[in-house]
């Protein structure tokens, strides 16, 4: 049955009200004992190994007959103003086929410009050169030689702060009377702490490749959101979104950098429009890191009340956001949530810099919220002699305080008995013993809450022809997360056949099968009851089609292994007698993603645990073990799933002690956007990393029981690490990332 429902849906904390069409399947969650063939058992990636042979395609290996080669002329300055472009010149390089400046008159309406005469921070676009080769476009935007009226400019919060440069008004959110319990509290802590500007640095920059045909628009484009891309195109061009396709084959990384069609996307579909030629424009990677992404840097105050036992009775966190031209509000959400208290506040200032904008960068702004909170919890922790891990258990909060509903399933405590068992907590005190390499050491560990709930809408096909093979298709692009590969399992589970009998196909739009972006952690628990859908469509006609062929009653028959038996053992066959039978027909089946309870909020949560140890003489620290246990309901695939927290892990410990965008204060300019001075981690430096997953399914959340992975690793990260420097050298840092300066400045 076919309905119209109104339900609530989430992305990354933002909750909207909508209709969706569902279709009643009957479906329940599977239980948390049900004995499950694929689902819940390692398996390896779909696309392993097209990915490290070389076979895979990522839109940066596209490469189209007549193709052009755009390149970007980027501003040097922080703020200012184009007064002058040798657009002639440019144009005289031999085979130059379009030059877009700000006055180009383009074929797409824009919501702001994409090309700037007065540049808002360094990198922002000028222009855009196509030529018939990458060299010649990138000796056309040199000869523009741009003339720029430099510009009064900001890029430091203080200075800000001072000028009141507010993006809006103080973001507020509060429920009871927080100064009169902070002045009640038998036990008061204050924390100020500075979080670094981090950049995506995908290993695949931003990348399109577009071309106008005569009765579609066709792009490339690495995104996470192929449909979110199309309506974009398709807004922007004034065409039908038929008439758009999108395809992104294979992702190299976007981690929130790559949710829509974006300027690259645009760009070249306005060149190819032009040149009537196919267009490739990728950023080269000084570009991609100074335009393609960031998560903004803030200082925070965090102040705490407690009673002597260390039961939270006041929580109050400001935070000031390096906000750019736009970006994110949630930095004080995990104070607003996370543990139990009746009196809370949260108060967000987002100022406005002549810096790129800040975009939704993995858990954006809730990490930046936890790295803070999470080292103040445990600056209470030490003010009431309590072990850090009983402190957090004592402030357990059962349900979503903020809206006042219980969540759909909550295994936080789960995680921090489970970390604390593999990290050898209990024994935490024995690394502050002196050691012989002269080593401080020590253990800490954080909290995480993040949504993950994912909802409506989300459709898939399934259709299983005469060979026996069946072919599924969805609606969304796998990005590196093992997507297509956890949407064969539970094909494959549902129909109750071997892996290798089912396929898996996404990342085009042409078959019109509708999925969400790529983001906010929903692609598991949105996708995949849409595809468990679609499986139970076509195992029911299938054993419809199988009680004709054996003379059986459909109800008294199930497929198992590939295999048709009736239920008191008398008939088992396998399902290819049947499809066999078809010929040219196909059985087909489609499913959705049905709405989300009502009445409940769907969080994921977890705990970590990081040993360090620090060498008080040159102020490096090094990660020695990370210990995460999380809570996403039913774990689809072990094996993918440990993977994304290992790649979260690695990401928040880098924000803990390497990654910073540095800003020249006198220029406003990045000085470190490239890969030889911004520092990412390498294999060399990747700890021992030990993941759990709660045991328990959500089942009312989805008919899979799954929550979202994809934020959640990254959250605890750094500020477990930062409070295990805390507990090997007695001392907090003020800032991160724990660079050796920060280092011995802490220890002296």
């Amino acid at each position: 049955m076919t309905r119209l429902v109104k339900t609530v849906t989430e992305m990354e904390g933002r909750f909207e009200e909508k209709w969706v069409l569902v279709e009643d399947d009957g479906l329940v969650s599977w239980e948390a004992e049900a004995a499950l063939r694929h689902v819940g058992h390692p398996t390896p990636r779909l696309t392993g190994p097209q990915r490290v042979s070389g076979a895979a395609r990522y839109t940066v290996d596209v490469a189209l007959p007549g193709m052009l080669h755009a390149a970007v002329l980027r501003s040097p300055v922080a703020h200012g103003r184009v007064t002058a472009l040798q657009v002639a010149a440019a144009e005289a390089i031999a085979g130059v086929r379009a030059v877009l400046t700000p006055a180009s008159e383009l074929g797409f309406q824009q919501r702001s410009g994409p090309l700037h005469d007065e540049p808002l921070y360094a990198g922002a676009p000028l222009a855009v050169v196509a030529a018939d080769t990458l060299a010649a476009a990138r000796e056309a935007c040199r000869a523009l030689a741009p003339s720029i009226e430099p510009l009064p400019f900001t890029v430091d919060i203080e200075t800000a702060w001072q000028e009141q440069r507010f993006d809006g008004d103080l973001h507020e959110e509060a429920r009871g009377d927080v100064e009169a319990a902070l002045a009640a509290a038998a036990v008061r802590v204050e924390l100020v702490v500075s979080t670094p500007g981090q950049l995506q640095t995908p290993i695949e920059p931003h990348a399109a490749v577009a071309w106008w045909k005569p009765d579609e628009l066709v792009c490339f484009i690495a995104t996470q959101g192929m449909f979110d891309a199309r309506a974009e195109l398709a807004k922007r061009f004034d065409l039908p979104p038929e008439r758009v396709r999108v395809i992104t084959e294979y992702v190299g990384g976007g981690f929130g950098g790559k949710q829509n069609a974006g300027f690259e996307a645009l760009i070249a579909a306005e060149l190819s429009r032009r040149t009537g030629r196919p267009v490739r424009l990728v950023l080269d990677r000084h570009g991609e890191q100074l335009d393609g992404g960031c998560r903004p840097a803030t200082r925070q105050t965090v102040r705490l009340g407690a009673t002597a036992d260390g039961m939270l009775t006041a929580i109050d966190a400001e935070a000031l956001v390096e906000f750019g031209m736009s970006g994110w509000r949630a930095v004080t959400t995990p104070a607003l949530t996370l543990y139990r208290c009746a009196d809370v506040r949260g108060i967000e200032a987002n100022l406005r810099l002549e810096l790129r904008r800040g975009n939704a960068f993995r858990a954006p702004a809730v990490m930046e919220g936890i790295t803070a909170l999470e080292q103040a919890i445990d600056e209470l922790a030490i003010e009431t002699g309590l072990d850090p891990l009983e402190l957090r258990r004592r402030n357990f909060a059962d349900r979503d305080q903020s809206a006042d509903l219980p969540y759909t399933s909550n295994s936080l405590l789960w995680c921090y008995d489970r970390a604390a068992e593999l990290a050898g907590w209990p024994d935490r005190d024995r690394w502050r013993e002196p050691q012989a390499d002269g080593l401080l050491r020590g253990m800490g560990c954080a909290a995480q809450i993040w949504w993950g709930g994912g909802g409506p809408p989300s459709h898939a096909s399934c259709r299983l022809g005469g060979d026996g093979v069946a072919q599924v298709v969805v609606g969304v692009q796998d990005i590196g997360t093992g997507t297509l590969t956890a949407a064969r399992m539970v094909a494959a589970e549902e129909l109750g056949l071997p892996l290798d009998r089912v396929t898996v196909r996404g990342g085009d739009t042409a078959p019109a099968i509708y999925g969400p972006v790529a983001g906010g952690s929903q692609t598991t628990p949105s996708v995949m009851p849409a595809v468990r859908g679609a499986a139970a469509a076509v195992r029911r006609k299938l054993l419809a089609l199988a009680g004709d062929v054996f003379e059986a009653e459909p109800d008294d028959l199930v497929v198992d292994d590939g295999r048709i038996r009736s239920r008191d053992g008398g008939l088992d066959e396998p399902y290819t007698a049947v499809t066999a039978k078809l010929g040219q027909a196909s059985i087909d089946g489609s499913g959705n993603r049905g709405p989300n309870p009502d009445g409940y909020r769907a969080n994921t949560f977890g705990c970590q645990i990081a040993r360090v140890a620090v060498d008080p003489g040159t102020g490096s620290v090094r990660v020695e073990g990370i210990w995460a246990a999380h809570d996403i309901g039913r774990v689809i695939n072990p094996l993918g799933a440990s993977s994304q927290v290992e790649g979260g892990i690695l990401q928040g410990m880098a924000y803990a002690l390497s990654e910073q965008r540095v800003i020249d204060r006198t220029t406003g300019v990045p000085v470190n956007a490239t890969m030889d001075d911004y520092k990412v981690p390498t294999m060399m430096d990747t700890p021992p990393i030990v993941v759990a997953f709660a045991p328990l399914p959500d089942t009312l959340l989805n008919t899979v029981g799954a929550k979202g992975l994809g934020e959640p690793p990254i959250i605890p990260t750094a500020a477990a690490i930062a409070n295990a420097f805390r507990h090997a050298t007695g001392r907090r840092a003020a800032a991160l990332p724990l660079t050796r300066a920060r280092v011995l400045e802490a220890i002296a």
